[in-house]
Order: C-alpha cells, then structure tokens, then sequence
C-alpha cells in the first residue's frame, strides 16, 4: 500500500521527533538516579556510626534516616528541573507535527475552525497528562511520579542495615544496585518511569491524535510505524494498513492466529490461540495503547476518500 508522500513524511518526523525524546528523557532519569546514589554516599552513608566497618544500631543513625526526607525533596526539585522543559519540549513538538498533519488530511469545512479546535484539544490533552501552561499540575500524575520515586524504600533499606548491623562496604553496594541499578538490572528511577518514559511521548501523540480525529470526524486510519526485530505479532499484522475505528473495538481479544502478516514473518507468540498479555489488560484502549506497553506504532488517521482508495472493501 503506498501512503502519500506528505503524509508519510509527517508520521516519520513525528516518529523521530518520539524517539529521540524518550531516548534523552531515559538518559536523563539514569543520571538523575546516581545523582542520588551519590547525594546518600556522601551526605548520609558517611555519617553513620560505623565501628569496625559495621554500621552500628544506634539512635543518631535511626535519626539519620528520619533525615533523609531533606534529601528527597531537593532530589524531586532536580527531577522537576531537569524532566519539565524536556517532556514539554518534545510534547509541544508531537503538538505541531500533529497540526500540519491534521491541515493535509482535514476536509475543507473544518479549515475555519481548525485553529480553536486544535487548541481545546490540545489542553485536553496536556490536562490528561498533568500538565498545563508548560508547567506540572499540582496532584497530576506527572508531578506525582517525580515526588513518588522510591524514597520509602530508601528508608527501609537503611533501617534494616542500621537494625542488623550491616558491614558498610556490603551496605553501600546494596544500595547501588537498588538507586541506580546493577548488572543489567534498572534502578530507582528507571523502576518508577519505565511505563511512563517509554510511553508518555506515544500516548501523548495517541491521545492528541484521537481527540483531534473525533472533533473531525475521521474514522480511518494507518497504523503505521515500521517494523524492527523485537516487534510484536499484532503490530506487525497491522502495520502499515488501513484500519477504521469500529474495527479497534476488537483488539483487546486480539489472537496471534487471527493475524495477516508480511511475507517471510514467523509468528512469535507460543499460543497463537490465547490473547497476548500486552492487549486487553485492565484500562486498555485500542486507539491510545494500540500493541500495548513500549508500542511504538502511532495511528495516523486519514480521511475516508482516502481510506476507500488505499482500502476498497471498506467501502462495502
């Protein structure tokens, strides 16, 4: 199926444009993560009591850990700092892309108005993600994320060692693999945004794009994002085809067997005949979550003239 040269061209941008965003705000919560590790080495390991090497059970270590919230909330400052002018950067970008998109594909009855509707919809959009004004909102969930990142678990982490008289070099290793990750293994941070940093940017675009598509009244669209090694057995039967709305409303109950896939595909799932854990889940929504967590397929909606062309049976 060939896909308009404008419009392909967009979706690629816009592709890029997520790609490159997840890839520096992941980069920037691993930092952020061993900035902690070392904030707690040198501000508060190396003010316990320690005979010996053993960290001892005593009420200035005890003391120590109440100490720890000062800690936190200037490490949730720096992940404000840091994390606010990356995440709204890049969603103002999918926000533009996601305009000139909609001015190639809209029908000219909507021009007029095209303006106010891509405003409202794109509020709506920054609202259901915690953010308006280019700022976090107070209680939404991206602020939540940065002031929920672990710390409890901190805490208890150094009680026990405090409480079981841990030798500190044992200590100081345990809590490097747990704040900032060890042999293959992510830390606090990564822990905490993995959904989200892999997610936000495409759920972003997803949300934006559903909102903008009803205000218009499109009801069809590519799912499109290429193909890599490790992609899924529904995004491969459905990239780079058109789809309309109603057929999503089955997704959820997706089967691997049910699949048309590209020539030369081998089929990865080990029971073809069960639904995927990545479809259907609780809150699942075909047309936000598309193939499921980390999806990196975006659904660029098109008008029906074009949808009847590149797909004719669904003129039937």
């Amino acid at each position: 199926m060939k896909i308009p040269k404008r419009i392909q061209e967009i979706l690629d941008k816009k592709q890029s444009v997520i790609d490159a965003g997840r890839e520096k705000l992941n980069n920037s919560i691993i930092k952020l993560q061993s900035s902690l590790l070392d904030t707690l080495v040198t501000d508060v390991i190396s003010e316990l009591d320690i005979e010996d090497g053993i960290i001892q059970d005593t009420a200035k270590n005890y003391k120590l850990i109440a100490s720890l919230d000062k800690v936190f909330n200037s490490f949730s400052v720096l992940q404000a700092q840091t994390l606010l002018p990356q995440i709204t950067g890049t969603t103002t970008e999918i926000a533009d892309l996601t305009k000139s998109y909609f001015l190639t594909t809209i029908s000219d009855e909507f021009q007029k108005r095209f303006d106010k509707i891509v405003e409202g919809a794109k509020e709506l959009t920054d609202l259901r993600f915690g953010l308006k004004n280019d700022l976090f909102v107070r209680g939404g969930p991206l602020e939540s994320l940065i002031k929920d990142f672990g710390g409890v678990e901190v805490k208890q982490i150094m009680a026990k060692a405090v409480s079981s008289q841990m030798d500190k070099k044992e200590f100081i290793k345990q809590m490097r693999g747990f704040v900032a990750g060890s042999d293959g293994r992510p830390g606090l941070s990564e822990r905490k945004w993995k959904q989200f940093a892999f997610d936000v940017y495409q759920q972003y675009d997803a949300s934006y794009n559903m909102k903008l598509a009803d205000e218009f009244g499109m009801k069809y669209f590519i799912y499109q994002g290429g193909l890599v090694g490790d992609s899924r057995d529904f995004c491969a039967a459905h990239n780079n085809k058109v789809w309309s709305v109603d057929e999503t409303e089955s997704w959820a109950t997706w089967t691997p067997d049910e699949g048309d896939y590209p020539a030369g595909y081998i089929v990865k799932s080990k029971t073809p005949g069960e639904v995927p854990s990545y479809l259907g889940y609780p809150g699942y929504d075909p047309l936000i979550d598309r193939g499921g967590y980390n999806c990196r397929h975006s659904l660029g909606y098109i008008s029906e003239e074009l949808a009847f062309k590149l797909r004719p049976e669904l003129e039937k």
